[in-house]
């Protein structure tokens, strides 16, 4: 990694390719930051090691040549904003192969056990992430996902970096069976910084509120209606007085029956008094109350559970934000040189060993730190979403047992108030008096059943009032936020544009005078929706002219991203397209040219890679060229 050169994220650099036929390497090369150029002649397997370098990043690709059908596997040294990782497929025939991903180098990798692996799947599936998300956390990006098409894939972000023969040479993308302007859209906006993720997962919470919203206005309606017939305020100050009114006749109707009970037993002491309807009231009461502990001590447990995820989720919180920032502080610090001691301020010798501290000389193993932070931040991040996944059962399982317990307790009062009448009734039919107080009694409690009924829809209709208004609030407010988000969202895709546009231009000016709209070119405009791209509003010009423009942009796209730290591009270039659709040979070569010089004078760390079977005498050396130059008779890939 070239130390002064400026590392903007993300960043994505591949190191080092490897396709392995059985335990032997078919094609193995090493690659740099800049140009990186595979020469060769034509038919001779270029593009091949193009697709299997997009394949192994992410991209699902099936339809292989012969030769990469012979085949097994591809794996990618590469560095996701300085640290070093080792991606692994195996090369099928079928679509949405998985990725398995090694914290270190490929040569680490390839001496490492299967469980130093992480196995990632293509989609996500339950609680598994899929690779997509694994790499974009390497690499510091936010989820993003449209309303089309889900979470946007490495699949789809890489048809913006990768330019292939058998895509139209009209299409800024790489064409996609199922494709649509919306996800188009979405991947360039995101990949010029123009697409806030707060956006997107506002305009999902402002959708679950207007569903809460119209399920709370539904429910209200509702409990409106059953109150219809009511002729009084629906208050709780109301339900309060006439539960007082109905209990204070309770009570006089059982000071009235304890008299009665008192003079049946001096009238005839010789009446039988059975207790068995008391003994099944306080078997019912018992009942209850075991039930009521054994509810109130699940509810318990549960609570003291979630505390401590609680505090675990936020424990896994900070470290995760603790190793992203010690991997940029360690970086920073590690570039710092020590003239003095910063302990005793005595003089330092100086320092000219990269291999060890700067200040106290011990052995220092970057690649190691690095692959370390890579392991450690990817096993954090799984933790976290699965804690986050059983603390949200805890919570649905918590509303469960509460509603559990008021059922229960509802019950259980019903059962000790039927143990207290029980108590004092005498269970014999002999006074009329005593029945009918009896009766009356029962009425009220049902009449204070019907009233605890009222109170709970009464505080249901405060309860549904507060959520409209709290809703509505919110519902203001995020509508409010993601107006701003737009503006400065529009307002950064117009900057990105622009600096887009300038760099196109400039490539369009220096092309040799093969098409006079270039050379006197004032605007380049690019429409992601329609997958389209025009020179002063003309889009008709000749094949090799337009793959030209389509080349340019794709370049300016890449140079854009290495001067604009607000860019999401992945600072990263492939193109199979430097000599299609009838590239002239001094026309290529003239691009070819272009793009070197406009990457030597690239402050911030980038990668281009290209196939070429015409190459431009001036990048025909080891500086550019990587691997073997493949022929006719010796190809890229080497099966046999």
């Amino acid at each position: 990694m070239n130390s002064c050169m400026t590392l903007f994220r993300p960043t994505l650099v591949i190191r080092e390719v490897a396709v392995y036929r059985g335990s032997s390497y078919a094609y193995r090369a090493s690659l740099h930051d800049g140009v990186n150029i595979i020469a060769g002649e034509n038919s001779s397997g270029k593009s091949t090691i193009l697709s299997l370098i997009v394949y192994g990043l992410g991209a699902d690709i099936s339809n292989w040549s012969e030769q990469a059908q012979l085949c097994d596997r591809v794996s990618l040294e590469v560095e996701c904003n300085g640290n070093v990782a080792t991606f692994s497929r195996l090369i099928s025939a079928k679509s949405g192969q998985p990725m398995e991903i090694f914290a270190g180098s490929i040569g680490q990798a390839e001496k490492a056990s299967v469980s130093e692996w992480m196995r990632f799947p293509y989609r996500t599936s339950g609680e598994r992430e899929s690779f997509s998300q694994a790499v974009f956390n390497l690499l510091a990006l936010p989820e993003l996902q449209t309303d089309t098409s889900g979470k946007l894939t490495m699949h789809q972000l890489l048809r913006l970096m990768y330019s292939d023969q058998l895509s139209a040479v009209d299409h800024i993308f790489r064409d996609e069976n199922f494709d649509s302007p919306q996800l188009r859209e979405a991947i360039g906006r995101f990949l010029m910084g123009a697409y806030d993720t707060d956006i997107y997962a506002n305009q999902l919470r402002i959708r679950e509120l207007e569903k809460e919203f119209a399920a709370a206005d539904a429910t209200l309606r509702g409990i409106y209606a059953l109150l219809a017939d009511v002729n009084h305020s629906l208050t709780l100050e109301w339900a309060a007085a006439e539960r007082r009114n109905v209990e204070e006749q309770l009570i006089r109707l059982g000071e009235e029956a304890s008299q009665a009970e008192a003079a049946l037993y001096e009238e005839d002491g010789e009446d039988v008094v059975s207790l068995e309807p008391q003994r099944r009231a306080l078997d019912a009461v018992r009942t209850a109350q075991n039930e009521l502990a054994s509810v109130d001590q699940q509810i318990e447990g549960l609570r003291l559970e979630r505390a401590d995820s609680e505090i675990f989720l936020a424990t896994l919180t900070r470290k995760i934000d603790a190793l992203r920032d010690s991997a940029t502080v360690a970086e920073a610090i590690s570039e710092v040189e020590y003239s003095w001691c910063p302990a005793c301020f005595a003089t330092l010798p100086s320092h000219d060993n990269p291999h060890t501290c700067r200040l106290c000389k011990a052995p220092m193993d970057e690649e190691r730190m690095r692959r370390r932070v890579v392991g450690q931040l990817n096993e954090l991040l799984v933790q976290q979403k699965q804690s986050t996944s059983v603390q949200a059962d805890r919570d649905r399982e918590l509303a469960e047992l509460d509603d559990k317990r008021a059922a229960v307790f509802a019950r259980w009062k019903d059962a000790a108030a039927r143990l207290r009448t029980a108590k004092r009734t005498p269970q014999n039919e002999t006074r009329q008096r005593l029945a009918t107080l009896n009766e009356q009694m029962g009425y009220l409690r049902r009449e204070l059943e019907e009233i605890a009924r009222q109170e709970r829809l009464i505080a249901r209709l405060d309860a549904l009032s507060t959520k409209k208004a709290d809703l509505t609030a919110e519902l203001t407010r995020l509508r409010d936020m993601n107006e701003r988000l737009a503006a400065t969202q529009q307002e950064r895709l117009s900057n990105a544009y622009q600096r887009v546009e300038r760099e196109t231009l400039a490539l369009l000016h220096h092309d040799l005078p093969r098409q006079d709209s270039f050379e006197k070119a004032k605007s380049v405009s690019f429409d992601f929706k329609r997958d389209a791209i025009s020179v002063d509003g003309h889009t008709y010009s000749s094949a090799s002219s337009t793959i030209y423009l389509k080349n340019a942009l794709l370049s300016s796209f890449l140079a854009a991203a290495a001067e604009d730290p607000g860019f999401r591009h992945f600072r990263l270039l492939i193109l199979d397209t430097i000599e299609d659709k009838g590239m002239e040979p001094e026309r290529s070569r003239n691009f070819q040219r272009l793009i070197a010089e406009r990457s030597a004078s690239l402050t911030a760390r980038h990668q281009i890679i290209f196939a070429t079977a015409m190459i431009s005498p001036e990048l025909d050396n080891a500086e550019y060229v990587i691997g073997r130059k493949s022929t006719h008779a010796e190809r890229t890939l080497l099966v046999g």
